[in-house]
């Protein structure tokens, strides 16, 4: 097989990470479409079976570091220097847009220079004098990515049910299950900012540039990860959570958002879980969502197994 290789307009990295998560998402959709959620209690199930998915706040996620902005002075000079070098591409201007949409939906008050209409325009525009001022801009930027990684929620899913650490760290060391989803692209079919309600796949790196004047920056800003995440091969899901249902449970707010309870398509049990909680998750898939199976994994040479 050829191998696929960047277009030009890739030249940054950003552009690449971008190039690489479109080939992966590409060569994925090639093969049956499964991705799967790690669950730590079956107190979840009757939601769960129902198709209700929780969207988790930037805030409360794992990594310490997710979607915490970072802003590098001098890679915003040297994206602007390439800019006023080259100038625009399609490419860029496709990105600006969908950027200019992002502000809209999410960040309304940082937009304060309208998205340029032609390359021409694009290319005028960061040559007017405010943008020498890349300190200012920089706390702009920080402003704008602060304000996006607070308003959205996250649905983190894994191509992985398999993944040893994935069991230990979110499915109570394999007491808990795994939701086995199907065809969630044609739910999440995504809309004109490119990165909102879309299922896509993380692109991982060891060295995350940040947000910058690279009109396809703020990509990583949502589906970038350290290199040392690789293991969990994640998809995600982003919703402003303004657009998601809001309860309160415990005294904690949560943010839910429903997929049609078809696509829950297999509950895998730890195989660590007690039988009379495995026979209860059977019971209320029988009686919430008679088309969900339920299986039991095992422990088979060090390896997860499913039963034939």
């Amino acid at each position: 097989m050829q191998r696929l290789r960047p277009p030009p307009c890739c030249d940054s990295q950003a552009g690449r990470g971008a190039f690489r998560t479109g080939v992966r998402a590409w060569s994925y959709s090639l093969r049956m479409k499964r991705l799967y959620k790690y669950i730590d209690s079956i107190a979840h199930v009757p939601n769960l079976l129902a198709g209700s998915c929780k969207f988790t706040p930037v805030a409360e996620l794992n990594d310490p570091s997710e979607l915490v902005p970072n802003i590098l002075v001098d890679e915003i000079e040297k994206s602007k220097e390439r800019l006023r070098r080259d100038g625009h591409t399609d490419a860029d201007m496709q990105h600006l847009r969908r950027q200019g949409r992002l502000f809209q939906r999410l960040a309304p008050e940082c937009q304060a220079i309208p998205v340029p209409k032609t390359p021409k325009d694009a290319d005028r525009q960061i040559r007017e004098p405010i943008y020498d001022d890349v300190k200012l801009l920089a706390r702009r930027l920080d402003d704008f990515a602060r304000k996006v990684s607070s308003r959205v929620g996250l649905f983190c899913l894994s191509e992985r049910y398999d993944s040893l650490p994935m069991w230990a760290h979110y499915a109570s060391k394999a007491s808990g299950l795994v939701v086995e989803y199907a065809d969630l692209d044609s739910h999440f079919v995504g809309d004109d900012t490119g990165v909102l309600n879309a299922c896509i796949p993380i692109t991982y790196e060891r060295e995350n540039l940040g947000v910058t004047f690279d009109p396809q920056s703020y990509w990583s800003l949502l589906f970038a990860k350290d290199e040392d995440w690789r293991y969990e091969r994640e998809h995600r899901v982003v919703l402003p959570t303004a657009e998601c249902t809001s309860v309160v449970k415990d005294g904690k707010l949560l943010y839910l958002h429903d997929v049609p309870k078809q696509s829950v398509r297999r509950l895998i049990l730890g195989w660590r879980m007690d039988s009379n909680s495995a026979s209860r998750v059977r019971a209320q898939a029988r009686e919430l969502n008679s088309g969900t199976e339920v299986v039991q994994s095992k422990i088979v040479r060090g390896r997860v197994t499913l039963p034939d």
